[in-house]
């Protein structure tokens, strides 16, 4: 279930014969619901306004798990800036519901009278746009050209689950998944890790945004450090806050435009049959 998502699709978006995003069955958004904020208090989770899902074919559940996140994954990739009208990061929410992975040769049909055709969200985390669809089923395309590295898998599961965070801790504990999926990303056990993190995730920015390097490698070094008060004091420290901390109600949304810069371009190094090792090797090489 894709909860905060919009697309302009009239019923379904083909990414294979085995995987889809479509608009949300009426009897599924029946049995759903759309839950909000204000349910919280209530047990009902932070899901939001549903109006499609991802189905997967998959004989194997997990296999097919990996995979709707995989696109999940890839879609928040896709929208990895934001224009200056935006106050955040595209954004949506994944909730794994029974039907997520399907135990059929290929996607069943679907009649159109199923399913849901309300109006358009107004204010959506996340639009896929008609003029997005044939860039994004090309950077599909890229993401699955080879298998995931085990460490991107564990930075995408880390990226998703910042988007399900909410409550009096939430920027805490959003730095703190956004600064671990960094470390599987680009760490290899090495004991310093805040300095490491910065240079080899600022490098990552060099490939498409080579102006980003030096602003990425401050503000996750800045970010390692909160991040750390966070782990040991329960908070951000108020005085670092106030001396260290720029443009402080953004600075998170940063902190994750650089991640999601450099998942992508590791992407591309992953592609060219470079292993994890072979890729903190050249983030390690000298710069050009």
């Amino acid at each position: 279930m894709l909860y905060h998502f919009d697309a302009d699709i009239s019923s379904t978006l083909n990414l294979s014969n085995h995987l889809r995003i479509r608009r949300v069955k009426k009897s599924e958004k029946e049995s759903y619901g759309e839950l909000w904020d204000e349910d919280h208090g209530l047990g009902w989770g932070l899901e939001g306004p549903l109006s499609f899902v991802i189905d997967c074919v998959s004989r194997d559940w997990r296999e097919g798990r990996e995979t709707i996140k995989k696109l999940a994954v890839s879609l928040l990739l896709f929208k990895h800036y934001n224009t200056p009208l935006d106050k955040s990061l595209a954004w949506f929410r994944l909730r794994s519901g029974g039907s997520d992975t399907l135990q059929l040769d290929q996607l069943p049909l679907i009649m159109d009278e199923e399913l849901d055709n309300d109006e358009p969200m107004s204010f959506p985390g996340y639009h896929l746009e008609m003029s997005d669809i044939d860039s994004f089923l090309k950077f599909w395309s890229i993401c699955t050209q080879t298998c995931w590295h085990r460490s991107l898998i564990l930075a995408g599961n880390r990226l998703l689950q910042t988007q399900t965070r909410e409550g009096d801790s939430i920027r805490e504990d959003r730095l703190i998944d956004l600064m671990i999926a960094c470390e599987a990303l680009v760490l290899d056990g090495e004991n310093v890790k805040g300095d490491n993190i910065a240079r080899r995730v600022g490098k990552l920015q060099k490939q498409k945004m080579p102006h980003l390097e030096k602003e990425a490698i401050d503000n996750l070094k800045l970010a390692y450090r909160l991040r750390n008060d966070a782990v040991h004091d329960g908070e951000f420290s108020p005085e670092r806050l106030a001396k260290e901390v720029p443009f402080a109600d953004r600075f998170l949304m940063y902190i994750e435009q650089f991640l999601r810069i450099g998942m992508t371009n590791y992407i591309e190094l992953m592609n060219q049959g470079q292993s994890k090792k072979q890729i903190i090797q050249y983030l390690d090489g000298p710069q050009i």
